[in-house]
């Protein structure tokens, strides 16, 4: 049986960088102060600024999302670290956000970062932005490039997309299953929360979340962060992009409702646009859902089949599933230099409280049963979720 261990107050720390700069980051920070972190490849969304952008192939640089767990005392050191190394001061340059775990647990030989075990306490001198949302929709990847567009057109700096499978809807949905393809697509966006509400139906309409089979869209809150990622790129007689100059409006104001147009824009002329008699715009119909909880599982990639169907039989609709790199700061090493990562997998379940405590008693039944190593499972709240109820 699992010796299971609980963790207080731990953070998860995600930064999102270009590939040119990724390397530095992950080697200082595997050289210096962290235990391991979770890596996995990802691609950007940039459009042109023309008329005409919409006619134009998007252009998407490679990216690398770095995440890792952390107690909550070591979360602004390590952030500034990440800023510094990736130059995130700059425009385009990355992002970098934190989110508090509402609760942590993992196996006793799963590597977790002990508070002060690294770093040393510092006063923070980075004003991280606050009042951030995350958007993440996971959609067929046929139409992921239609919803990142939809985002960046809503206010949105360039969504970042990664690969995933999807588990549990197609095997809900009949004759229909075959039509279906697990291989999706997630693309994630983080706003300012009064931006939050436009970009996120931006992207349900241009995604028919509430179709079946077409995917979900939920949103996180972001304790704090700071994006810098590139959504449009302008012709170059100008010396800032409409992002820069939004942002260095932010800053001076304090605040961001000074872009608040509620009363400059007629309602009854923007609500439903040209696409609301489909029934895909904008609609009161929609039925939204609250207070739900997002339970994250972290381990092997051999195990990952046998802990979705776990959680499925335990009640959970649907598992979203994503492999990346597990690196450690003590893992072996070639001749070379070059750190041998192990892959690992991890498994997103949207739940109600009442559902999640089932699910994470399966979850850890059987993680014993079966004997695995390596298991984390650690929940966060989700604000608005939307998706095809039947």
């Amino acid at each position: 049986m699992s010796n299971w261990v609980d963790q207080k107050r731990h953070h998860v720390v995600t930064a999102i960088l270009p590939r040119r700069t990724s390397n530095e980051v992950t080697d200082f920070l595997l050289d210096k102060p962290a235990r391991f972190m979770f890596e996995l490849g990802a691609r950007g969304t940039v459009v042109k600024d023309r008329w005409y952008q919409f006619l134009l192939p998007i252009i998407s640089p490679e990216q690398e999302i770095i995440q890792f767990l952390l107690p909550h005392d070591e979360v602004d050191i390590i952030m500034e670290q990440i800023v510094a190394l990736g130059q995130l001061r700059l425009a385009g340059a990355g992002a970098v956000f934190t989110y508090e775990c509402s609760s942590f647990t993992a196996t006793a030989d799963f590597p977790v970062w002990q508070n002060g075990e690294h770093t040393e306490a510092g006063l923070s001198m980075i004003k991280f932005k606050r009042n951030l949302v995350g958007i993440a929709a996971t959609v067929q990847s046929s139409i992921s490039e239609t919803v990142a567009r939809s985002a960046i057109k809503a206010g949105a700096h360039g969504p970042t997309i990664h690969y995933c499978e999807g588990r549990g809807v197609r095997d809900r949905l009949g004759i229909l299953r075959f039509t279906q393809n697990p291989d999706k697509e997630i693309i994630r966006v983080i706003v300012d929360d009064m931006d939050a509400d436009a970009v996120f139906d931006a992207m349900a309409t241009a995604g028919r979340l509430t179709e079946p089979g077409r995917g979900i869209i939920y949103t996180m809150p972001i304790n704090r962060g700071m994006i810098k990622l590139p959504g449009v790129t302008q012709s170059s007689r100008y010396a800032a992009s409409i992002h820069q100059i939004i942002h260095a409006i932010d800053d001076l104001k304090g605040c961001a409702d000074w872009r608040a147009t509620s009363n400059l824009i007629d309602s009854s002329k923007s609500s439903g646009g040209a696409l609301s008699f489909l029934g895909i715009g904008p609609s009161r119909s929609r039925k939204y859902l609250y207070d739900l909880q997002r339970i994250t599982c972290t381990t092997k990639r051999k195990n990952i089949d046998i802990l979705v169907n776990a959680a499925l039989e335990a009640g959970a609709p649907g598992a979203t599933s994503i492999l990346g790199r597990f690196m450690e700061s003590e893992c072996k090493t070639t001749g070379a230099g070059v750190r041998i990562n192990r892959e690992l997998g991890t498994m997103q379940f949207i739940l109600g409280r009442d559902q999640m405590y089932r699910v994470i008693d399966a979850l850890k039944a059987a993680t014993d049963e079966h004997k695995l190593e390596t298991v984390a499972i650690y929940t966060a709240p989700v604000g608005k979720v939307l998706t095809y109820l039947g």
